[in-house]
């Protein structure tokens, strides 16, 4: 295994130029070695009894099995934000692990739209489907991109692999507001940025003018608090920053409905959550990921512009209309199901697996 170490520092060094590694921007008390010494110590050698699989960090996820151990086989979720990512990959491709594919962010691996994102990919071009085994998808479509790439392929999202248990919803928090609408503040001008975009922030707002209006409906918006909209929405729409993980899952069950105009989004997790807490989701007919699990009438609605939005909120705001999102998903997804799904993928797909034996597996 020190071979491999070795070889990874001197690939940094050839990459950056120099043949020492006490560099500028290289060495022992820099991030790149730092980062690249942690997840190489730990594949370990034949007789360490420590974890031969590394702990890895974005854009890649590890997958793990019903006992919570981490399987042999790393995915990658984003494109690469650095020369350090591409070395890394290069490392986990010659330890023998395997490498999978999944569509978790924006339109990832196809091109990505949101002008706010980090320009790293569009510089180096990579060929992502050329460096994994199998990959994953969120789409309706795979796309050429992913059709004729000639791998094995699943359409799954992470959000599909819910553990059902961590949210249930608790009955002694009562309903205050109608809907909660999710897009974080970019900055502190509400000067247009990556969630103003990925959140369809100007369609919101076009709606909101409706959905103030006309139904009267009380909502909370996490994020935009610096931002001006209609004042249809005055008194019955209120802002509020960016909340810790409990603090958010509470409020969230504060509201009827989850409010998602997003489009450039490929598994948004907060859809799931509300389903499980037995809010019903009005969605984006567009949006990239999650719009397998909008079953209209059962879990929600779908809507596409302000031309259409009153029909989803006739039926959301119709107190005859009964919706089940948290038992259709229960049904369906989670990790009885998904998770089950993805152990299979794998199983076939990777004669390797080091816990062939998984019950189900998540990432």
């Amino acid at each position: 295994m020190e071979c491999v170490v070795l070889m990874v520092l001197l690939a940094v060094a050839v990459y950056l130029g120099a043949a020492a590694f006490h560099m500028e921007g290289f060495g022992p008390d820099r991030p790149l070695y730092t980062q690249l010494h942690q997840h190489l110590e730990g594949f370990g050698n034949a007789g360490d009894d420590r974890d031969p699989v590394p702990t890895v960090e974005f854009p890649f996820k590890n997958i793990y099995d019903d006992q919570g151990r981490k399987l042999n086989v790393i995915a990658i979720s984003a494109p690469f934000r650095g020369a350090e990512h591409e070395l890394l990959y290069e490392s986990y491709r010659d330890a023998h692990l395997g490498l999978l594919g999944i569509s978790s962010y924006l339109e990832f691996p196809n091109p990505i739209d949101n002008p706010y994102e980090d320009k790293y990919h569009q510089e180096r071009k990579h060929d992502y489907p050329s460096m994994v085994s199998t990959w994953i998808h969120c789409f309706r479509d795979p796309g050429y991109t992913l059709q004729y790439s000639g791998l094995p392929l699943l359409m799954l999202t992470e959000a599909d692999l819910k553990n059902v248990d961590h949210y249930k919803p608790d009955p002694t928090i009562p309903k205050e507001y109608d809907f909660i609408y999710i897009c974080l503040d970019d900055n502190e001008k509400c000067e247009p940025g990556w969630n103003w975009y990925i959140r369809s922030w100007d369609l919101a707002k076009r709606c909101l003018e409706i959905m103030c209006s006309k139904y009267h409906l009380r909502g909370v918006i996490v994020g935009r608090t610096n931002c001006e909209f209609t004042d249809k929405c005055t008194g019955i729409v209120k802002t509020v920053p960016f909340l810790p993980f409990h603090e958010f899952q509470q409020e969230m069950q504060k509201c009827r409905f989850l409010f998602a105009p997003n489009v450039s989004d490929a598994s948004p997790r907060v859809i799931t959550e509300a389903m499980l807490y037995n809010m019903p989701v009005l969605v984006n007919k567009n949006i990239v990921g999650g719009w397998h699990n909008v079953i209209p009438g059962v879990t929600g609605e779908f809507f596409t512009s302000e031309h259409d939005i009153e029909t989803a909120l006739d039926r959301l705001t119709n107190p005859e209309t009964h919706y089940t999102p948290r038992e259709w998903f229960v049904t369906h997804r989670g990790l009885e199901h998904s998770g089950k799904q993805l152990a299979t993928f794998l199983r076939t797909n990777y004669p390797q697996l080091n816990y062939p034996d998984t019950e189900y597996a998540y990432i």
